[in-house]
């Protein structure tokens, strides 16, 4: 009994452990915006706007520094007086040598600031919020990509595995046939053309099963690298190709109306707009005056010895004023940053109506493609159904000796290339469902 709890718990564990490594298209999608790389960056694309917008604003904030210096003045500076000055009997032009102050001195001080008129510092502060909402909107157009791509991924994935049940089913029955007309040629109830013409059917087989399984591996791998997962961890798709693909023929996806000012794209293209705006503001804001006050004490001593300079009394200074500068003349530069700035402004202006005529164009070909994806799948799948009768009606033929071995690998060949043309026309159809809907940004 504990022997077999041990087995049974062994098992709900491995189990647990399986199901952790199953991904629906949803979770795989959920997960890859956690721990994908490029949203990571774009996550800290925002933190760095974050930050900006906070030092942005301290600009504008009261800033206090201190400092402090030690002076030992080797030669102490002179000064030269003429000597009647000091003693109205000298003769004319005679100077005499001054020195004022002590070798050793030191001041400690604290200086405080406030900006209290700066237009540029306005604007630039709408600016950091307005790049902040760029980044943002980046962080989103990066999501939508990685959405896409793992849509995409996941679902070729699918439609490999879809292409090699198929395959190995068709290859389980090629290989009776194969054995069966082998053993048949061996006593001379067959042709040996016929039995190596199986043979070769037998082999092609293999090779398209092998082949889809490596590029099965390849997909997965980059699924793996989307979704933020090591390459070395094993995990299971739980979605199947026919949930994933839905009703082929639905025009459900046609409904959603085109709203240009929800779409990525064209919000991404006007947010550039703003920032081509305020820069604009900005070079226009360097033409007004800015005020700032201050605030300035220190603490100043000397001495004859270094040891002197801290027993003698400190003598304060203490400052208070504002400052205006008041920008008279550039010699032009202000006048050509404004002149570029305008020109920014319009290049973006351009380049927003591109991206709406784009847009528009976008959709009505995105909605054709999907139409067209709609009727070759709708085409593919009656061609299958076809291809598949034809295989079993041929399949009977031959285990009754109506068909030959050539004509039952044909069918088969067939069958195959006709499923290759459904999947991937099925593949087809999915992306432009995706195309779709980024398309019309939703």
């Amino acid at each position: 009994m504990k022997k077999s709890t041990l087995f049974l718990l062994a098992i709900v564990i491995a189990l647990q452990g399986f199901g952790q490594n199953a991904y629906t298209l949803d979770e795989a999608i959920a997960t890859a915006l956690k721990q994908n790389e490029q949203v990571r960056q774009a996550n800290l694309d925002v933190e760095i706007s974050k930050a900006k917008v906070r030092e942005t604003t301290a600009i504008g904030l009261p800033q206090v520094s201190g400092e402090a210096s030690m002076n030992y003045y080797i030669d102490i500076p002179t000064q030269v007086a003429e000597a009647s000055v000091f003693d109205p009997t000298a003769p004319a032009g005679i100077l005499v040598p001054l020195q004022f102050g002590l070798p050793y001195s030191s001041t400690a001080g604290v200086t405080a600031s406030q900006l209290i008129f700066d237009g540029s510092y306005f604007v630039g502060l709408k600016a950091a919020k307005a790049y902040l909402n760029y980044s943002l909107l980046g962080r989103e157009k990066t999501e939508i990509e990685i959405k896409e791509q793992v849509s995409q991924l996941y679902f070729a994935v699918l439609a490999l595995d879809e292409s090699l049940e198929s395959l190995k089913l068709n290859k389980e029955s090629i290989d009776k046939s194969a054995n069966d007309s082998k053993a048949m040629a061996e006593v001379g109830f067959m042709e040996q053309q016929d039995a190596d013409q199986m043979k070769l059917a037998q082999s092609n087989l293999q090779y398209q099963i092998d082949m889809a399984t490596r590029q099965r591996d390849n997909l997965l791998n980059l699924l793996k690298l989307q979704i933020g997962v090591s390459v070395e961890q094993e995990i299971v798709l739980s979605n199947d190709f026919d949930q994933l693909l839905g009703d082929p023929f639905s025009e459900a996806a046609l409904d959603p109306q085109f709203s240009m000012e929800r779409h990525i794209d064209y919000r991404t293209v006007a947010q550039g707009e703003e920032l081509s705006e305020l820069s604009l503001a900005n070079q226009r804001a360097k033409y007004y005056p800015s005020l700032g006050g201050f605030f300035t004490h220190s603490q100043n001593g000397f001495g004859q010895e270094l040891g002197q300079m801290f027993e003698n009394d400190f003598y304060p200074t203490t400052i208070v004023g504002i400052q205006l500068n008041v920008p008279i003349f550039s010699s032009g530069m202000r006048y050509y940053q404004t002149k570029q700035a305008k020109l920014e402004l319009e290049k973006t202006q351009s380049q927003k109506n591109m991206v709406m005529q784009n847009l528009q164009l976008q959709v009505a070909n995105a909605r054709r493609d999907y139409l067209t994806a709609q009727e070759n799948v709708k085409v593919a799948k009656e061609n299958l159904d076809l291809a598949e009768r034809i295989k079993v009606s041929t399949t009977k033929k031959y285990e009754q000796g109506m068909a030959s071995s050539l004509e039952y690998a044909q069918s088969e060949s067939q069958y195959l290339q006709t499923l290759a043309t459904y999947v991937n026309t099925a593949q087809e159809l999915f992306n432009a469902k995706l195309a779709l809907n980024k398309a019309l940004g939703i």
